[in-house]
């Protein structure tokens, strides 16, 4: 039943897709299957094949990464509003550890932006912050890949680009949401995606997947605009499993708007594996990963829907994790570019105490520290302070590249 509501759910979207007009939805929402998955020949592509839509904890497991290699691959992963309470609210409702707590490496990170309002710091929002982990530079809220001033800054996809590495964004929001766009673009206003998303195709970022669509006139001008970048443009998952690298830059918007469910086709598992697939080169990739609707739901304050994002999130990060162990050299962070919910766990919590309670600051950001685990190639050195800044990142990334 629910693989046939899956499918249903894609043939009206793909009936959006024809329909849609020229309205923009600029609302700010506040921010696998395993990698043989990506091995199927055309005729065995099918979505059926995938269970995408089966939603559950994935086991605890932990990977021997090579700690020792220089980098050559760094996979950033970043839950959106994904602050520490709710991954320790996520493992008292599996019952076990997630996955992404048994990397080897941990630390707290600050979040904080540019912006003040009567002589106090605001909460972070996604653009401040998505600048600071891609740039190392601080900025204003709402301001992507600029300082506060507005003057450019080279993302951390620009930098990658330079040392001729490929480079990846993957996503469940819009392809030019404030996360992904601060890894490429420069705007002093997150909210202008139709600009955002033609400045990262000009980019030539090599794969960019997500949501997002509305932000075109109709199907056949986001075809024009992807192949005058010399993009070729998918929109569904058989499509996307049975792409490969000869098919030369990729990107894929599958859904109008934002995947806001995590068990919508393709799955972030499914689509971070074929970025893997497609990226994978002797130059090595810079690829960041985004769980969009962490924070999406958190300003719900809807638990059980935040906990389905944790899951599909988690899930992911043992996909990347057992990539990341059979190819030595590949750096893996993940982290968070703010707290949401002001999410608080009663003392001795059980798992029906994890509800939407648990949410107290009225589903806005808060400048709550958030975790860094990190493991894989030089992984070790940037979570030896117990506290860092989120511009430490984008620094640390630049280092480890940077070495010969």
């Amino acid at each position: 039943m629910k693989k046939l509501l899956a499918l249903l759910l894609s043939i009206v979207m793909v009936a959006s897709f024809t329909a849609c007009t020229n309205s923009q939805d600029n609302s700010d929402l506040k921010d696998t299957q395993d990698t043989q998955a990506t091995t199927l020949s055309n005729e065995d592509v099918n979505a059926e094949t995938l269970d995408t839509d089966v939603l559950e904890w994935v086991d605890f497991a932990q990977y021997n990464l090579d700690e020792t290699a220089q980098v050559k691959n760094i996979i950033l992963m970043i839950g959106d509003g994904m602050g520490e309470n709710i991954i320790k609210a996520s493992e008292i409702v599996k019952g076990d550890r997630l996955v992404m707590s048994g990397l080897p490496y941990q630390t707290h990170v600050t979040t904080y932006s540019q912006s003040v309002t009567d002589g106090l710091a605001e909460f972070t929002d996604s653009a401040a912050s998505a600048t600071a982990l891609s740039t190392g530079v601080k900025t204003y809220n709402k301001y992507i890949g600029v300082d506060k001033d507005g003057n450019k800054l080279e993302t951390i996809c620009e930098f990658a680009k330079g040392l001729g590495m490929k480079t990846g964004l993957v996503d469940r929001h819009y392809v030019c949401h404030a996360t992904p766009a601060g890894m490429a673009a420069h705007t002093d206003n997150r909210d202008n995606y139709p600009e955002i998303i033609k400045e990262m195709l000009a980019s030539e970022i090599d794969v960019m997947f997500g949501g997002g669509a509305q932000h075109y006139k109709d199907i056949k001008s986001v075809q024009r605009t992807a192949s005058k970048h010399s993009y070729k443009f998918i929109d569904n998952e058989e499509d996307l499993l049975s792409a490969t690298s000869s098919d030369g830059r990729l990107l894929g918007l599958f859904a109008y708007a934002n995947m806001d469910r995590a068990s919508m086709n393709p799955s972030l598992t499914t689509m971070t594996s074929k970025a893997l697939d497609l990226l994978d080169n002797d130059k090595g990739f810079f690829l960041m990963v985004e769980g969009s609707n962490i924070d999406v739901f958190e300003s719900a304050q809807d638990m059980t829907s935040t906990l389905e994002q944790m899951q599909s999130f988690d899930k992911t990060v043992d996909l990347v994790l057992k990539w990341a162990e059979k190819h030595p050299g590949t750096l893996v962070l993940v982290t968070a570019d703010h707290e949401t919910g002001g999410v608080v766990i009663p003392e001795n919590a059980t798992a029906k105490d994890i509800n939407d309670s648990c949410f107290t600051s009225g589903g806005e950001h808060t400048n709550t520290n958030v975790l860094l685990m990190a493991g894989g190639a030089q992984s070790a050195e940037i979570c030896k302070p117990d506290l860092i800044d989120n511009t430490d990142i984008a620094k640390y990334m630049r280092s480890v590249l940077s070495k010969e």
